[in-house]
């Protein structure tokens, strides 16, 4: 994927914050400890736990790969639920059972952004939301769940897990190499001796297709120097975003070749936009300058006139995330809706480990 010009709301480093970013990472590291001595102790539910998570703060593509394996897991005869913590939702009770078999059964402005979407993915049997996801996988194995996808559970280790996936992006897999807030690492790259399986995202297409983990020698050089440096080196797969589609106003759908040529106008509130506006661009639309808030921005008033106005000055369609429709604001053009999926090469041999874990056997 060629860059093409930065991207107004894109995250930045802040390497003058370097100072916090080594105090970030040195609690994080001490909190480690506590939980690798048993100092801290982990809960496990009673069903199979598959983390989902990352070493960084956000924009790795963990809702569409969370997806993907629960349509996977589905497929091959399992009642899937997923626990999340729901971020941005303001819930009246805790846990909250968000969905069941495609009904939604609350609102998303009480389960945030990415449990509304996931609820809705086929092969998602529930979702139950938490700011304790031990409680919150209580409730899904008590509701039938075969096994749990802890959704961004890396760094949640009050919740036991069976399998840790831990996503990393194939431009910036260290999240240039500082603590929040000077870089994005929530974690030294250290922990990821505790992964079982690492994912590169957002991998080129032809690297993304392969059916086996990767070779170290192909590996990006930081991941490849911190994986040499650890005591065993988990297999490293490469998944590419891929768009499915374009959701039109009234919910017809159109394949996503047909953005081509298209003048529109990118709308996201999301951690990585910049990524958004590269699929736009190889898919040959033309898009206009962007619109950006932060990530999990809940739109008002002033937005949806500030979206309109950008929208007639330029003649142009608007297009937006799944995960902003869901917040998008009255008042606003109805946008197009860029669907996104996941092509992982190597599914089957992930899926098939997730089964030998969830029929008895250890994770190999």
């Amino acid at each position: 994927m060629t860059p093409g010009p930065p991207v107004p709301g894109a995250r930045r480093p802040l390497p003058w914050l370097a100072p916090l970013g080594r105090l970030w990472l040195a609690a994080a590291r001490g909190r480690g400890w506590l939980y690798d001595a048993g100092i801290l102790r982990s809960e496990h539910p009673g069903v199979p736990v598959v983390s989902v998570g990352n070493l960084v703060a956000g924009g790795t593509g963990k809702t569409p790969l969370v997806a993907w394996l629960a349509e996977g897991l589905a497929d091959r005869g399992l009642r899937v639920g997923v626990v999340s913590r729901g971020h941005g939702g303001k819930r009246p009770v805790e846990p909250l059972l968000v969905g069941r078999d495609g009904e939604l059964l609350v609102e998303p402005d009480l389960s945030g952004d990415e449990p509304t979407l996931l609820a809705d993915r086929p092969g998602v049997h529930l979702v139950v939301v938490g700011k304790d996801r031990r409680a919150a996988a209580r409730v899904a194995a008590r509701e039938g769940a075969q096994v749990i996808l802890l959704d961004d559970g890396f760094q949640h280790r009050r919740l036991a897990r069976d399998l840790d996936l831990v996503l990393l992006d194939w431009a910036d897999p260290l999240g240039g190499g500082r603590g929040l807030p000077a870089g994005w690492l929530r974690e030294p790259p250290s922990a990821l001796a505790r992964a079982d399986v690492l994912v590169l995202t957002r991998a080129p297409r032809d690297v993304a297709s392969r059916r086996e983990p990767l070779p170290a020698r192909e590996l990006p050089p930081a991941l490849a120097t911190v994986l040499a440096g650890l005591p065993a080196s988990p297999p490293v797969l490469a998944a590419a975003h891929v768009p499915t589609g374009v959701r039109l106003p009234g919910g017809r759908w159109r394949p996503a070749s047909w953005l081509a040529g298209h003048r529109v106008l990118p709308v996201a509130g999301i951690a990585r936009p910049e990524s958004f506006l590269l699929v736009l661009r190889e898919l040959g639309a033309l898009p206009a300058d962007p619109l950006c808030w932060p990530d999990h921005h809940r739109f008002r008033e002033a937005d949806a006139r500030r979206i309109r106005d950008a929208a007639t000055a330029g003649g142009l369609e608007v297009i937006t995330t799944a995960k902003d429709a869901l917040r998008w604001p009255p008042g606003a053009p109805d946008p197009l809706v860029l669907e996104i999926g996941i092509h992982l090469g190597a599914g089957t041999h992930l899926l098939d480990r997730v089964l030998r874990l969830v029929r008895g056997g250890r994770p190999t």
